[in-house]
């Protein structure tokens, strides 16, 4: 890890990958928009019985249906991205930080994020394009795989912010400790 640390631990490529997911994340909005899925989707994600997640992919619309069928289009690479997103971040954020390698453990949980949301995607997408039908072992699985998918992202977001804080306030405090400031 210490080397995808160090290679992926610069400003420009944070950068890169914070536009590429912005880009990706906002093709998978405005494709469920176009079908009024937004919301759906996320009560799809949070669904942990068959029956539930059949009574709900029955009820809804067709323009509802398609929106899901195509957000995939975009969603197959998208946990690349915000995996790339955070580990380049938390590992700039590192470096800004001087913290040691030990710390690099902790970007191991983007890696896993992306695989959740992977293993999420190619168990709903047949289910929504009407290959095979839910079960529920397999709604359970998916939905907690969202479920920790979604508890890491909102980690790593938390985390981003404490160490862009503690980095502008260790910098703050350098700076007035500094002679003849």
């Amino acid at each position: 890890m210490n080397a995808v640390r160090r290679w992926l631990a610069h400003p420009l490529i944070v950068i890169a990958m914070a536009v590429i997911y912005i880009i990706s994340q906002s093709l998978i909005a405005q494709t469920l928009q176009q079908g009024d899925a937004e919301a759906l989707l996320f009560r799809f994600q949070f669904c942990y019985r068959a029956d539930a997640f059949n009574a709900l992919l029955h009820s809804i619309s067709d323009a509802q249906l398609n929106a899901m069928q195509q957000h995939f289009a975009y969603d197959h690479l998208h946990p690349v991205w915000y995996g790339l997103l955070a580990l380049s971040l938390t590992s700039w954020l590192f470096n800004l930080n001087a913290l040691s390698a030990r710390w690099n453990l902790l970007l191991w949980p983007a890696v896993l994020m992306s695989v959740l949301d992977v293993i999420e995607n190619s168990i709903h997408e047949p289910w929504f394009n009407m290959l095979s039908t839910p079960s529920d072992p397999w709604v359970m699985i998916a939905g907690l795989s969202a479920t920790l998918k979604w508890t890491l992202a909102a980690l790593y977001l938390g985390g981003a912010i404490a160490l862009a804080i503690r980095y502008f306030s260790l910098r703050k405090t350098l700076s007035t400790e500094q002679p003849g400031s």
